[in-house]
């Protein structure tokens, strides 16, 4: 099935985290961000950063990689 859905900028990261959660609960296969217009180089460079989250977290669950202690200071 094919879905296309212009979704306002203020309002897209609410939008991608629906979109995680229903990949993760399996209601939906997989998804594709398209647009219309011509993305800089900042925003093709991010998109593909983006799409490599779900091959880190499957990395991340296979024991592969280094662990890390992380500190947060406020």
């Amino acid at each position: 099935m094919h879905l296309n859905i212009n979704i306002d900028t203020q309002k897209s990261s609410l939008f991608l985290d629906f979109l995680n959660l229903l990949k993760k609960d399996n209601m939906i296969n997989d998804y594709k961000i398209i647009s219309n217009t011509s993305l800089s180089s900042y925003e093709k460079e991010l998109l593909q950063e983006i799409e490599q989250i779900p091959t880190a977290i499957s990395h991340a669950e296979q024991g592969k990689g280094i662990k890390k202690e992380m500190v947060l200071s406020f």
